[in-house]
């Protein structure tokens, strides 16, 4: 009989390996549109706000430095999916919000990632489809602050 440790480490590379599968294939279905992976995420990550997000908070999501958020976030500006403005509390902070162009892409990214994600699960019948659904979600269950990175449930 197998230990646990045994079979954790090849369900982890294979679990690694499709996730990546269906990362690339989004990615060149994104192109098109186009947007880069980092951009598809700031959209998303921006539609699941209550309200506008802190540049800081963003980058904190996104799990990059702000820097790099800047550089994300000016794109999208110039394609007007995302707008900037000023925190009234804060007049330093720079807060950032989908546009309805925006809201209009992120329609258009969902399609595509769900598309990329039936590419390798529809081989799957319904009873096991569901049957993995409820184990994935069983796992995101026990994903709290100290294990898994922050912004990674957004």
């Amino acid at each position: 009989m197998s230990s646990p440790e045994s079979t954790s480490a090849p369900i982890g590379e294979l679990f690694m390996r499709l996730a990546k599968r269906i990362r690339v294939r989004a990615g060149r279905e994104l192109a098109p549109l186009g947007l880069t992976p980092a951009q598809a995420h700031a959209i998303k990550v921006l539609s699941h706000a209550e309200a506008p997000l802190r540049m800081a908070e963003l980058a904190a999501r996104l799990e990059i430095v702000p820097r790099s958020a800047t550089t994300v976030v000016d794109d999208l500006v110039a394609r007007d999916l995302v707008r900037r403005s000023t925190c009234d509390r804060d007049r330093r902070a720079t807060l950032v919000e989908l546009t309805e162009s925006g809201r209009t892409e992120l329609r258009r990214i969902r399609e595509i990632r769900q598309g990329a994600g039936a590419a390798v699960f529809d081989r799957l019948g319904e009873a096991d489809r569901a049957e993995l659904l409820r184990l994935l979600r069983l796992l995101d269950e026990d994903c709290d602050e100290h294990s898994c990175p922050r912004g990674s449930r957004a």
